[in-house]
């Protein structure tokens, strides 16, 4: 049935188009891929604002092999979506000049994905006034951010897989969680915790990071300090409550990184009372953080081997809630 399915997904792919764009910001040049269905008529577009890491505009890299965001992309043009997919500074094609590494901020993120947002809305292909964002784990904070202060904002804002609680605190818990399952003593786990509140403390406080574990020392690295600084004291209930145009919040069921019920319902309860009733919350039966086929979870195998198809929960909800909105 696997292979079925494969199959028909390659024979529909080959009537999508790709082209590889190039778009500026702040200077530096950031190369993407502009996916686009058959027919000559504009058609509604996303930004696919991408997640956290090192990873490429195809969602592969420091780690991981995914290809989620092409296999998005590709999607998306089977049901009538232009897209727009890229490199972040830094990554991929997307080569910063010497004097700029080790200077990007989420701030500066944000300001990339604007320039992404209005290059897509200039594109012969594209209707302008259909133009949406899809966001994916911190790409979806600065989905949130985008769709409440742009003078002309998107269409819809979907968002995969958001963190709700301050990133610091899902962070802290995760590596708490994990550990534990590592069979990780109390008192360790304790002293671990300590070295973690101490390095958010010194970043909160732009203050000199202390002596860390090599358990907690990569989730601080110097090169990301200006990002971090930024992303660990974000608060994504504020992001959304700003936001009153269509969102889709979309969860795997079996996540272990944010949580459906503690993230997931928190946004959703936050942006229903600040009066957005066109708020959704979707959670996706037999898929996890990667949002594809993985009725146990992100193994290994979802994490690295590309062929592993997107949930199918995944594209139905997409079809049906960009239909109506989109």
């Amino acid at each position: 049935m696997l292979c079925l399915w494969l199959a028909l997904s390659l024979v529909s792919v080959a009537r999508s188009a790709e082209r590889e764009v190039r778009f500026q910001s702040d200077g530096v040049h950031l190369v993407g891929t502009l996916t686009m269905p058959d027919g000559a008529a504009k058609h509604p577009a996303l930004l696919m604002i991408p997640g956290s890491g090192a990873v490429d505009r195809n969602g592969n890299g420091d780690g991981l092999n995914t290809d989620l965001y092409r296999q998005l992309a590709q999607r998306l043009a089977q049901l009538g979506y232009v897209t727009l997919r890229y490199d972040k500074r830094g990554i991929g094609a997307s080569i910063l000049p010497q004097k700029e590494q080790d200077k990007t901020s989420l701030a500066q993120l944000a300001r990339d994905a604007v320039a992404a947002y209005h290059f897509l809305r200039q594109q012969p292909e594209v209707d302008p006034q259909r133009v949406g964002l899809l966001g994916y784990e911190d790409g979806a904070l600065i989905g949130m951010a985008l769709a409440g202060e742009l003078p002309e904002p998107p269409r819809v804002l979907v968002c995969l897989a958001p963190p709700g609680r301050t990133p610091a605190i899902v962070l802290r818990e995760n590596l708490q969680q994990r550990w534990r399952s590592e069979g990780m003593s109390a008192d360790k786990i304790q002293r671990r915790l300590g070295d973690f509140d101490a390095a958010i403390a010194a970043l909160y406080y732009r203050l000199p990071l202390p002596p860390l574990h090599e358990d907690v020392a990569p989730y601080f690295m110097l090169p990301d300090r200006p990002y971090l600084q930024e992303f660990y004291f974000e608060n994504p209930v504020a992001r959304l409550k700003a936001v009153k145009i269509p969102v889709l919040l979309l969860f795997g069921e079996l996540d272990r990184r944010v949580s459906p019920k503690q993230d997931g319902e928190l946004l959703y309860q936050q942006a229903r009372s600040a009066g957005n009733s066109k708020v959704v919350l979707k959670v996706l039966s037999g898929t996890a953080h990667a949002f594809k086929v993985s009725p146990t979870g992100d193994t290994q195998d979802v994490l690295t081997n590309p062929q592993v198809p997107l949930a199918p929960g995944l594209v139905d909800t997409l079809k049906e809630w960009l239909s109506a909105n989109l």
